[in-house]
């Protein structure tokens, strides 16, 4: 009689668990601790509510983030209808997040999982998913510790702040792609008096850090908060005002927005990432006359994230080494990135419904790009800058027969691997 599973945490990676163990036949419970406990980074009790901005990156095949999806199409074709029925970006994969959070939570529903709203304070019997990111708290990291023999290691995830549309002064606004090819963004010229005085007020407000996120530690995704890019005289705050990439409007700075929905009641101001309390993240804002009367939805904020990786704590099918019935996903495992999360959780849930009948998980093949991700975290020591893994194209092996190829086609051979030996991997589980 096959076991049932036990899927920790109701965020991305977990759903695409939750989901992809299902469709192979297993029993799940989906344990998503809200409302029991409440992080700052949510707002509602929907599942795969996104933490940060809407932009699920890109879908061209011969970028990481699009290969990912379309492994993901194979590995857990659930969670990419979800994005699709959520989908607002014609050029990129944004979609409306709280659209994308109902449609998974129908989704799961529908699937027959098994959803429980409490919080896990110690490891349930048999096989287990645990997907529980940045919420990973006392007791049950007591617990992943005493069973993996591995120590958490932290990096620092950042968040923009998402204004409501009707607090801004959009007069003088304009829409250009951040880049060629980019969804079309909303910007908002800055003088440069805003600028001035914006740096003065990102630089001297009050801030809230994390524990541990020192002076010298950059976030995630290699980037420092907007505050300290003030205060360096040698940085500024122009990587935040830049304007669209080679079309700056007028040729002033500009802040940069990113819809949150469809009907583009909010928006995310990219770049402004900050550790500032709520009121001076307000104040700062206010020194751009467009964002005078503006009004948070969301203020943005930086989250210590932990996580378990290396040869001390994973093998590549995601298992702890030492307690290979548990399967760790999201960035619980060291990676970063939505597309990410998303392609280790449908692993994950499968590689536990393989366990739930009694057979044994299995890495995906590093000829593809989800695979060799997973070989990544289980092969590399943790950076020890603290940063975490993103997945690139440099991480799947060379074959002799591509050498002398260009790049472009290089990238198509190895697209061409990747979704064939994804597609082997899926049907033979």
């Amino acid at each position: 009689m096959n076991e049932r599973i036990s899927v920790i945490g109701g965020g991305l990676a977990g759903c695409a668990a939750a989901l992809a163990a299902a469709k192979h036949g297993a029993a799940v419970t989906l344990f998503e601790q809200r409302p029991a406990t409440t992080p700052e980074t949510h707002q509602t009790t929907l599942l795969s509510e996104l933490a940060g901005t809407a932009d699920l990156g890109v879908e061209d095949l011969d970028r990481a983030t699009g290969l990912l999806k379309a492994e993901l199409r194979a590995l857990c074709p659930e969670m990419m209808v979800c994005i699709e029925e959520a989908r607002i970006g014609e050029r990129t994969v944004a979609v409306g997040r709280r659209a994308f959070a109902q449609e998974v939570t129908a989704r799961v529903t529908a699937a027959g999982v098994e959803l429980r709203r409490e919080e896990v304070l110690s490891l349930p019997e048999g096989p287990v998913v645990i997907a529980t990111g940045p919420a990973t708290w006392s007791p049950l990291a007591r617990a992943l510790h005493a069973v993996s023999g591995a120590y958490f290691h932290f990096s620092f995830i950042g968040r923009p702040p998402l204004v409501d549309a009707g607090s801004l002064d959009l007069s003088d606004s304009f829409r250009a792609p951040a880049y060629p090819g980019a969804e079309p963004a909303l910007y908002l010229p800055v003088t440069e008096a805003e600028a001035a005085e914006l740096a003065s007020r990102l630089a001297m407000a009050e801030r809230r850090d994390p524990p541990e996120f020192g002076e010298a530690i950059l976030l995630a995704d290699e980037h420092s908060t907007a505050e300290r890019m003030a205060a360096d005289p040698a940085v500024g705050i122009g990587s935040l005002l830049g304007g669209p990439r080679g079309m700056r409007g007028d040729g002033r700075p500009s802040l940069c927005l990113t819809a949150d929905d469809v009907g583009e009641s909010a928006w995310h101001v990219e770049g402004l990432l900050t550790a500032l309390q709520h009121d001076q993240q307000v104040r700062a804002l206010q020194a751009v006359q467009a964002c005078a009367n503006v009004r948070l939805v969301r203020p943005a904020m930086i989250q210590r994230a932990p996580f378990l990786a290396g040869p001390e704590a994973t093998l590549s099918s995601l298992q702890l080494r030492r307690a290979p019935r548990v399967l760790i996903s999201g960035t619980l495992t060291g990676v970063y990135g939505y597309a990410e999360a998303m392609a280790l959780g449908a692993v994950a849930g499968v590689g536990a419904a393989r366990m739930a009948a009694g057979g044994e998980p299995t890495a995906p093949p590093s000829e593809s790009l989800t695979g060799a991700l997973c070989r990544a975290l289980a092969e590399t020591q943790p950076h020890a800058d603290r940063r975490m893994l993103r997945a690139n194209f440099g991480m799947i092996p060379e074959q002799r027969a591509d050498q002398g190829l260009s790049k472009a086609e290089r990238r198509q051979r190895q697209t061409a691997r990747a979704l064939a030996a994804i597609e082997t991997y899926t049907t033979e589980q």
